[in-house]
Formats: structure tokens, C-alpha cells, sequence
């Protein structure tokens, strides 16, 4: 199914790991860096 172009923006601790774990779930990156995130 295709849904389009959304984003989700979501307060993690670990942004590499939620990364692994929505790929696993079947999202994919098509923009952004994860070098280049500002953490508060």
C-alpha cells in the first residue's frame, strides 16, 4: 500500500535504534542525516 509522503516526529534516547527498529518494521529513510540531529 502506498500512503505518500508523511512524517513522524517522535522524542527518543536512542535515535539509532528506532531507526533500526522502524526499518525493521518496514519504513524507510528518504531524507535527513543522522549526523546532523541536535539533541536537547
Amino acid at each position: 500500500m502506498k500512503l505518500g509522503a508523511f512524517s513522524v516526529s517522535l522524542a527518543v534516547k536512542d535515535i539509532k535504534a528506532s531507526k533500526t527498529f522502524y526499518e525493521t518494521l518496514g519504513f524507510s529513510v528518504f531524507g535527513g542525516d543522522l549526523e546532523k540531529i541536535t539533541l536537547l
